[in-house]
């Protein structure tokens, strides 16, 4: 009986967490859509990833303002793991990063459908986390239309 409860336990928890996670989108750079990349250059144990994900870019993508704009994605620089470039050849998650100034973590990425740069990288995570959210806000609000 408690194997099966464990279990209930552990598919629940995991139904959870795929849910949870479920916002972002895998980074599918080669699928065409018209909506613009928000990329995170990430990697583990980034207390500054975590902080600009849970205090901006959630609440960012749970307002749902801009969910027919941009699309929000992490890109992981912690291995070389291998990825889908937007034009369908294979690379790294670190070269991907290295072509767009993404050295450091969290670096948000501001990149059209095809992969153009549309804005330029935001490094970091400062203290002063209003005027950073609402200047990410507004570099998304005055991104270019994608075709």
């Amino acid at each position: 009986m408690m194997p099966r409860i464990m279990l209930v336990i552990a598919l629940t928890a995991l139904s959870i967490s795929t849910n949870a996670s479920s916002i972002l989108e895998e980074p599918a750079f080669f699928q065409r859509d018209s909506r613009s990349w928000v990329v995170m250059v990430t990697q583990p144990d980034c207390s500054f990833c975590l902080r600009l994900e849970k205090e901006i870019l959630q609440p960012l993508r749970a307002s749902g303002e801009f969910a027919e704009k941009v699309r929000f994605t992490t890109v992981d620089i912690g291995i070389a793991a291998p990825m889908t470039d937007f034009n369908g050849t294979r690379t790294t998650t670190v070269e991907f990063a290295s072509r767009y100034e993404g050295f450091g973590t969290p670096t948000l990425l501001f990149l059209s459908p095809l992969g153009d740069a549309l804005a330029p990288p935001k490094y970091g995570m400062p203290d002063i986390v209003d005027f950073y959210a609402y200047e990410i806000e507004e570099t998304i609000r005055n991104l270019p239309p994608a075709n």
